[in-house]
């Protein structure tokens, strides 16, 4: 289903409070408002419009109505999957791009009290099955404002029949998770990070790039060692579209070196950044990355018989 983006500003919440339970004097606690909830228009007698909420204070640098990977492995791409009945080049490079088909549903900069459309539903083909929404969004920790620092990401799993209703919260004010919800949880390690939707684009650009050069199995090879590059900012993070080059020479030095565990990959890392830039950038070098790489490598190492790196 294609939805247009739409925001609708200064929106008050007007569904039910949640209330703790009395403590024990029985004075009755603050009511708690949603940090985050979806909420229901009607369009016409039997559509209405779903709307993610951001009832916080902080401007969110973005929502993503869809789940985001951290990998090519998660969005059914791997260099030998063959779970698919259309794995073709051709189909195995759109999973690869991850977020092809959810990419018009991404918004940026969404303000305190907005809220963004984020689907549909109708009163008749909806009523009777399940309605499920993902949604991710930073997590800010710390300082408020403009001094905010995103510390991780939050994930929403809700799931219920027939619809959500009016008003949906996803997370009440305290971090509290309401009952209703499936799963609410914020990612904040490093090896659990999904890829930052921000370089879409550009990773996109840069899986082309390959695919011209390489072939698609040695792209894939290339662009899942990118990948891990980026996410655990290896090298204290370049752009997407500028440590490919360190990614390529990376997938060269694996297969010349054929590194057995990953100790033996961090050094292979490290000399690459250390060459391409200085000591200092090569100190940020995390071991769970190197295993990420080794797994990959191994996975080329499969399916490299057919698809030699040259």
């Amino acid at each position: 289903m294609t939805i247009t983006q739409k925001r609708l500003d200064n929106l008050a919440w007007t569904g039910v409070s949640g209330l703790a339970l009395l403590p024990k004097n029985d004075k009755v606690p603050p009511a708690k408002v949603p940090l985050f909830y979806l909420k229901t228009i009607r369009v016409d007698d039997y559509e209405s419009d779903v709307y993610f909420v951001n009832n916080s204070e902080e401007t969110l640098s973005f929502v993503a109505p869809f789940s985001l990977y951290q990998s090519i492995y998660q969005a059914n791409a791997g260099l030998g999957d063959e779970r698919f009945l259309d794995n073709s080049p051709e189909a195995k490079i759109r999973r690869a791009k991850l977020y092809t088909h959810d990419i018009d549903k991404f918004y940026t900069q969404v303000l305190p009290k907005q809220g963004v459309r984020i689907g549909k539903t109708h009163i008749i083909y909806d009523s009777d099955g399940l309605s499920q929404w993902i949604i991710q969004l930073p997590y800010y920790s710390g300082d408020t404002g403009e001094t905010a620092k995103q510390k991780g990401i939050w994930k929403f799993n809700a799931v219920e029949k027939g619809g959500f209703g009016q008003s949906y919260v996803l997370l009440w004010d305290d971090y509290t998770v309401p009952s209703h919800m499936v799963s609410a949880s914020c990612i904040t390690e490093e090896a659990d990070q999904p890829l930052d939707p921000f370089c879409y684009r550009q990773r996109c650009e840069v899986l082309d790039g390959l695919v011209g050069h390489y072939g698609t199995i040695n792209a894939l090879y290339i662009l899942a060692i990118n990948d891990v590059l980026f996410r655990y900012r290896v090298g204290w993070s370049a752009p997407y579209q500028e440590s490919d080059i360190q990614a390529q020479n990376i997938a060269y030095k694996l297969r010349d070196h054929n590194p057995q565990d990953a100790e033996s990959v961090q050094k292979i890392v490290r000399d690459i950044y250390t060459y391409w830039f200085s000591e200092s950038m090569a100190r940020h070098i995390p071991l769970p990355a190197c295993e990420e790489l080794l797994t990959i490598y191994q996975d080329w190492l499969t399916h490299s018989a057919l698809n030699p790196l040259v």
